[in-house]
């Protein structure tokens, strides 16, 4: 089964949104969930039947509180209560640099801790148990880009210079790399009007 945290996501991967599968709804100013409560595991639980594996994608917009919620409705559909996400095998993916969670916290940053007190929100002990939950996660990182195994050193260049951009971390060169290929009229400068640029435009609108 594969989910992820938007529709756009979802539809580029033919899944669906991790809310939907797992029936993640909104709640009311008292605290409710919209909805039936008992009909609503009973829905996931028949999504899940059968399914092996869960693949979630654009794991950087899942914030830690989404993540408590995430384990706690697997465990509910399937009734384990000492295991995180019920058991169930999960697969997370994707790009920590690119977007952050919308209204809480990455379980990746500092600024959440896994520490539970009565001061605390029912979201924010919800972030710490989330946070709490990513740490129990095998975390792989791949560090080797594939699409650009085989390259020339213009290549490199703007490989070294988009990985440095990803964390906010351009090097001078980097800067000076990417303003030599503005396009202009100036000496040096690549110009639109020509045919490889021509050629370009022509492959892609077709």
């Amino acid at each position: 089964m594969t989910v992820a945290p938007t529709g756009s996501a979802a539809a580029l991967l033919n899944g669906s949104t991790y809310h939907s599968v797992l029936g993640i709804r909104p709640i009311n100013k008292k605290g409710e969930v919209f909805g039936n409560e008992y009909t609503i595991i009973a829905q996931v639980k028949g999504k899940l039947d059968g399914v092996d594996y869960i693949f979630l994608d654009e794991v950087s917009m899942v914030a830690c509180h989404e993540f408590y919620k995430i384990s706690a409705q697997l465990c509910k559909a399937r009734n384990v209560t000492d295991i995180p996400l019920g058991g169930v095998n999960m697969i997370f993916a994707g790009d920590f640099a690119q977007l952050a969670p919308v209204g809480g916290q990455s379980p990746y940053q500092k600024t959440v801790g896994t520490s539970i007190d009565a001061s605390q929100t029912l979201k924010g002990q919800q972030a710490a148990i989330g946070k709490a939950l990513w740490h129990q996660i095998t975390v792989v990182i791949l560090q080797e880009n594939m699409r650009h195994k085989v390259q020339s050193i213009e290549d490199a260049k703007l490989w070294t210079a988009l990985e440095n951009m990803r964390y906010a971390a351009c090097m001078l060169e980097d800067i000076a790399f990417l303003r030599s290929k503005i396009a202009g009229k100036h000496p040096g400068q690549p110009r639109l009007a020509n045919n490889f640029f021509l050629q370009c435009i022509y492959y892609y609108s077709i």
